[in-house]
């Protein structure tokens, strides 16, 4: 049997498009997709559509997890408002997916087993390994948008990388896993495929995205594009030096004061977006 293995679509349908129209994906029975299938990006309806059509097995991602307490005191601030424009896209889709997965030795999580917030550094990867139970042989995750396959005492951990947002310095591209099962023999194959980049472009003017939260979408948008890795925390620690996170004050002070790599304010750089692309 094989299983088509992905993680943190972050509501980039263009590259879940262009990952399931591979002939290796399309080879697959299944899919597992390790949770943060939305949030960030700006199709999360749609890519909650397909994979609900496609039968996927859906695991609950710390972006999840965040949606299903989205009207929390402590999420009323500015820093997440794109949080709130993505809940407005998802009603009446279910987000209480599981946080983990088990199948004979395989471990499929987010973060680590019963917590998706955790974020694990490759490093990090033999000593987590050593702490699963000794019937789990291969343990899946995501989470971390940098890729990871980690072979340690027999054992074996993958992170597939992000699929949407992928921070490997390969913007553009979508990384995904083959899993192929034989006779009691596991095989994994690790692909990456790019994607169009002008449609994410169109689809954060489009579905209003862009418009609800501007500053933020830039930088993800970036990231999208660069996989520069972990842009968005470099800039919500930037925020942070001119005031709360969620006063938006401090975001436009530091907006301006950002090394954007167009020389655009962010209004002008999504209107420049739209006459380029509209």
């Amino acid at each position: 049997m094989r299983t088509l293995i992905i993680a943190d679509i972050h509501g980039n349908f263009p590259a879940l498009e262009a990952v399931l129209a591979t002939p290796q994906a399309q080879e697959c029975h299944r899919i597992i997709s390790l949770g943060d299938q939305v949030n960030f990006g700006p199709q999360p309806r749609e890519v909650m559509h397909w994979l609900t059509d496609l039968n996927a097995l859906v695991l609950r991602g710390n972006h999840e997890d965040r949606l299903l307490r989205v009207d929390a005191p402590e999420y009323a601030g500015y820093n997440w408002i794109l949080q709130r424009w993505t809940m407005s896209q998802l009603q009446g889709i279910a987000l209480d997916h599981p946080l983990d997965y088990a199948e004979g030795g395989k471990l499929f999580t987010h973060g680590t087993p019963g917590d998706p917030f955790h974020l694990v550094q490759p490093e990090e990867v033999p000593a987590l390994l050593d702490s699963l139970p000794p019937s789990v042989t291969h343990l899946f995750s995501g989470h971390n948008h940098h890729p990871w396959l980690v072979e340690h005492n027999g054992r074996t951990a993958c992170n597939p990388g992000s699929l949407g947002m992928l921070e490997d310095g390969k913007g553009g591209a979508a990384p995904f896993v083959v899993m192929d099962e034989q006779d009691g023999r596991v095989t994994l194959t690790r692909h990456l495929v790019p994607y169009d980049t002008a449609a994410l472009k169109r689809a954060f003017i489009t579905t209003g995205c862009a418009a609800a939260a501007p500053e933020m979408t830039r930088i993800v948008l970036h990231t999208m594009l660069t996989g520069e890795y972990q842009a968005v925390l470099k800039m919500m620690r930037f925020i942070s030096t001119f005031g709360d996170l969620g006063d938006y004050a401090a975001w436009c002070k530091a907006d301006a004061a950002w090394p954007w790599r167009e020389p655009l304010s962010t209004a002008d750089y999504w209107k420049k977006l739209e006459e380029e692309l509209l």
